[in-house]
């Protein structure tokens, strides 16, 4: 299995290229790292375009509002 960082790094531009996709983390879930693709607003359309691990890694769809630079 390859590492989760190279594995994000090769999907964050395919991602970030998809409507209401504000950016891609490595994360935790359930005690485990995880892939995580933030969304500004998440619905059941959206998620779906996600697979739920890529090359193992458990892929987390979470909902964080618009980003904006301060």
């Amino acid at each position: 299995m390859r590492p989760i960082r190279e594995v994000l790094r090769e999907r964050t531009v395919e991602w970030m290229a998809i409507p209401g996709v504000v950016g891609t983390a490595v994360g935790e879930a359930e005690g485990r790292p995880c892939i995580k693709v933030l969304v500004a607003r998440r619905t059941g359309e959206l998620a779906a375009r996600f697979p739920a691990d890529v090359e193992g890694h458990r892929v987390v769809v979470e909902e964080t509002g618009d980003f904006r630079a301060l």
